[in-house]
């Protein structure tokens, strides 16, 4: 199957998504997903505030067993700078930066040191599809490629290539209101795509990640995530 290469996003299609809502991006904002996998229910919540021509967001997942603290700066097309991964219950700390050509991996796994390089030159490093492939989904793109590094399952401490696909525009039923969504489909490139793949709605008019609906794990159930709130940034 013949795939694009990730499109440089223009400052226009940037424009829309991070000036439509501008009083709550302007200032940063926290959104909210509740996460429901079989009997399994999970929180994340992700806090955005602009950092000089990016962003910088915080993720934290909280599910039974404690919860995983995740930071990113972005450029201005949202493709990741840095990112930060702290899960104490597998004894998982890791940070990641772009340095010159390369994407340096440090860290610490159940007590073992992790030190890898990745190249940064070709399909762009986003490690946060919720926030990186809203300027995509404001697009006229088809499809393209990206790179993301992975914590858990046969791609742990590896990156990654994915394909994000474009399907037919949707009205989804979001907490009872109607709302005009794009989907995207994400899989693993190439041949891998057999393996796993994942559904991203995002909302027409500026870009919002609403929902996620796919497989978390080989064998496991269904997990759907969906944005519950929507809130200006604090930083107290």
């Amino acid at each position: 199957m013949r795939m694009e290469k990730m499109p440089k996003i223009s400052v226009t299609a940037l424009a829309v998504a991070l000036l439509a809502g501008a009083t709550a991006w302007l200032g940063g904002e926290t959104l909210t997903y509740r996460e429901i996998e079989g009997a399994a229910v999970t929180t994340h919540v992700l806090s955005l505030r602009p950092d000089g021509p990016g962003f910088h967001v915080e993720l934290n997942t909280t599910r039974e067993g404690g919860t995983v603290r995740q930071t990113f700066r972005t450029a201005a097309d949202l493709a990741t700078l840095e990112w930060t991964f702290s899960d104490p219950a597998r004894r998982m700390e890791l940070a990641a930066a772009v340095q010159g050509e390369a994407i340096v991996l440090t860290g610490s796994f159940q007590g073992k040191k992790v030190a890898k390089k990745f190249s940064a030159t070709g399909a762009s490093w986003n490690q946060l599809f919720q926030v990186g492939l809203g300027p995509f989904a404001l697009s006229a793109g088809g499809s393209f490629q990206f790179r993301s590094i992975g914590t858990q399952g046969p791609g742990e401490l590896k990156i990654g290539k994915f394909t994000v696909t474009r399907k037919a525009a949707e009205t989804i039923d979001l907490a009872g209101t109607k709302v005009s969504a794009v989907r995207l489909r994400i899989s693993l490139s190439g041949l891998l795509s057999v393996f796993w793949h994942g559904d991203y709605w995002y909302r027409s008019g500026d870009g919002r990640f609403l929902r996620y609906r796919g497989k978390n794990r080989s064998g496991g159930p269904v997990a759907v995530s969906e944005l519950i709130a929507e809130a200006p940034f604090d930083a107290r």
